[in-house]
């Protein structure tokens, strides 16, 4: 008999997750951290936000919602900025997925920088040339100046453009769902 309540028990719990969706949602407004600020064993420092969002369900109608969401402090959502969420369809109670998105998943983020430092490792001992300075700007050429002007932002997602790269790529693209940006030549009057 105990076994069948607690089996029953279970199914019931497990039960209130089928009811959760995704969706997209338009960070609003960050509400900024709150006094709980936790560090991983990685070094990772996290903080609780409170942020609006405008959930767009697909097939349904936006809403707006706040939620609570345990963020990475260096690199956290921000407005204008589209992130997955979970939500119930009947309360709307929504949860902000940082897990899995390359832009914020602390995991992604530390696995792509030491892929990058392998790679850069690995053509300098294949004879690639060293990079003069890499990263280091000691002066200013008057030929760095923006290519384009660029939406703030991407037309097709809604996500927050990086003004400052996207007008100097040669291509500018949107670096959530890498769609091309409108843009127009910046004159010389710049």
């Amino acid at each position: 008999m105990g076994f069948g309540t607690a089996r029953g028990a279970r199914a019931s719990y497990w039960g209130m997750f089928d009811k959760k969706a995704q969706a997209d949602a338009l960070i609003l407004d960050d509400e900024g951290p709150g006094n709980v600020v936790d560090t991983d064993i990685h070094g990772v420092h996290w903080d609780h936000h409170k942020y609006i969002v405008e959930v767009r369900p697909p097939g349904g109608e936006p809403f707006r919602v706040e939620t609570k969401a345990k963020v990475p402090i260096s690199h956290h959502p921000e407005p204008g900025d589209v992130v997955k969420v979970t939500y119930d369809p009947k309360s709307h109670k929504s949860e902000i997925q940082i897990e899995g998105d390359p832009r914020y998943d602390p995991k992604i983020i530390r696995a792509n920088s030491k892929h990058e430092r392998d790679a850069r490792a690995e053509a300098l001992l294949s004879g690639a040339p060293v990079p003069a300075a890499a990263g280091v700007v000691h002066f200013v050429n008057i030929d760095d100046r923006p290519q384009w002007k660029v939406p703030a932002t991407c037309p097709e997602c809604g996500t927050r453009v990086d003004q400052s790269m996207a007008s100097m790529a040669d291509h500018p693209t949107c670096q959530y769902c890498a769609k091309p940006l409108p843009c127009e030549p910046v004159g010389e009057d710049y």
